[in-house]
């Protein structure tokens, strides 16, 4: 590992934070936060959700300006506030149709005297960008038709081409294999060696000592740690990110719960798909497990499979010793599952309809009369049950969804899920976007559908989610890593998600230790 620049003599300074703070209403987001980063030198930032991090970098960048402190970004020595940053973000900002070389120069194409744009100027800018990269060969090709290492390389040549000394990387491996995660890293050393500064964010901290020279870690909105990754361990930066206090807490809402004793209601045996790889899962009635791992761990995927949303390339999965129709969302449904979406503003709830109509969507010829047509008081009379339950606060059941609040919006979401009367809930982000309250709210109606003998996966990297949970599957790299039991710990669960868990995982499906 080099020598972190911070401790080189000379060493020039590219980026200066000094006490910088920043609220949002009575959340406090950043308290006097200071860092400071040298020329070259690659600074890990790293931390829990909600600690800060994203605020940070859009102080950084120039899109929130602090209540109190200072940012200086230094080019040759001068000061330039934060105009020499440029930041790649971890959702992708490209347009799919235009080529890379299209997509570099956008918003900044060298124009004639007469105002047309100089296509060959863009060619041959974009061209020499990407053969700095290797890729010079992908200037005309639509972005659409790249793999994503390469469509990454676009989004870092685009901020490139501003010719920012700051890089700011986001999540930069998210969708990437590890083969592709190793040559980016490659590709990252090399700008480096040409003077830039870069600020590397990411959850997956076994690569940022692939990456970084030091570290920054955030803990609700404070700065805890910074220090050369060469003195530190994936267990340290752990008990950086959650505390001394979180890392010693064991004593969870379940941790004195008998183990269920029933046979399993859903197992799944072998389930390999794009991401996941020979997976054996099982869930007993009355119980509640989590499903968990970092970005492209092969969670969401492996969820998306038990729901019908993607076939399995093999392997099986039964529902009451029935075989699910994997692949087929309805099929699913009919069979007993429930389930919420990861983003319930993009295939939650359809806007435009009322709260009844999202609530009942996937039972909707439950209501249809002879005549064909829906019956809309026995239609509400069957949403009133569903308000209830997930105490859904709405002036009526004709209310259009989208005037409701986040977390109201959320729990038609999840009322929707329980409709069907399914025997196993899938519950990805149930709480995605909601505030404290809501939060409790349908902690407590999970409670209840567990209690009436429903089994229940959270799919989530939230902790306070997963502390519902009697136990945890954690993923890496597609496979299940370890199974986490009550009482289980912050810090626990961070080790574990890194691949780091001191348990064994189970080859039989996990759940059915006790089945005999």
């Amino acid at each position: 590992m080099p020598q972190a620049p911070s401790e080189q003599a000379g060493a020039e300074q590219a980026i200066v934070m000094d006490q910088v703070s920043k609220a949002f209403g009575p959340t406090k987001a950043l308290s006097a936060v200071s860092l400071t980063v040298n020329r070259g030198e690659s600074r890990a930032l790293i931390g829990k959700n909600g600690a800060g991090k994203s605020t940070l970098m859009s102080i950084l960048t120039g899109l929130t300006q602090p209540d109190s402190g200072s940012v200086r970004v230094l080019a040759d020595g001068d000061a330039k506030g934060t105009a020499g940053v440029g930041c790649v973000y971890q959702r992708s900002t490209l347009v799919p149709a235009a080529t890379a070389a299209e997509n570099i120069a956008l918003a900044r194409f060298p124009r004639s005297r007469a105002g047309f744009i100089r296509w060959s100027e863009v060619q041959r800018q974009a061209t020499e960008l990407l053969a700095e990269w290797e890729y010079a060969h992908l200037a005309d090709t639509p972005v659409e038709q790249l793999e994503p290492l390469e469509r990454k390389v676009v989004e870092i040549c685009r901020v490139l081409s501003q010719g920012p000394r700051v890089l700011l990387l986001d999540e930069p491996t998210a969708g990437l294999d590890r083969g592709a995660s190793q040559r980016l890293f490659h590709h990252i050393e090399k700008a480096r060696a040409r003077g830039v500064t870069i600020i590397y964010v990411s959850h997956h901290l076994h690569e940022v000592f692939e990456v970084c020279d030091s570290v920054t870690v955030l803990r609700d909105g404070w700065t805890v740690l910074t220090e050369r990754l060469s003195r530190m361990t994936v267990p340290d930066l752990v008990d950086a990110m959650v505390g001394e206090a979180a890392a010693g807490a064991g004593d969870g809402p379940h941790a004195a719960r008998a183990e269920p004793t029933l046979p399993p209601v859903l197992v799944a045996s072998g389930v390999t798909a794009p991401k996941v790889s020979d997976v054996d899962l099982a869930l007993r009635p009355g119980e509640c497990v989590g499903l968990t791992g970092l970005d492209g761990a092969g969670h969401m995927q492996l969820a998306e499979v038990l729901t019908g949303q993607r076939p399995a390339e093999s392997g099986a999965v039964t529902l009451d010793g029935r075989p699910l129709p994997l692949g087929d969302i309805s099929g699913c449904i009919q069979a007993g599952i429930g389930f919420t979406p990861e983003d319930r503003h993009i295939s939650g709830y359809v806007p435009g309809l009322s709260v009844a109509e999202n609530a009942t969507l996937n039972i909707m010829p439950r209501f249809v009369n002879r005549f064909r047509l829906i019956n809309g008081r026995k239609r509400d009379e069957f949403y009133s049950r569903l308000a209830g339950e997930w105490h859904i606060k709405a002036y009526g059941a004709t209310q259009p969804t989208e005037e409701l609040s986040g977390g109201n919006q959320q729990k038609v979401v999840l009322a929707r899920s329980v409709a069907a009367d399914p025997k196993v809930l899938v519950l990805v982000n149930p709480t995605a976007g909601v505030d404290v309250s809501a939060k409790k709210s349908i902690y407590d109606t999970i409670e209840e559908l567990r209690a009436d003998g429903r089994a229940v996966l959270i799919v989530s990297s939230d902790d306070a989610d997963l502390e519902i949970c009697d136990r945890i599957v954690v993923m890496v790299h597609g496979e299940v890593s370890t199974e986490l039991r009550h009482p289980f710990t912050e810090g626990m669960i961070a080790a574990a998600v890194q691949g780091d868990g001191t348990a064994e995982p189970d080859r039989r499906p996990s759940g059915e230790e006790n089945s005999q």
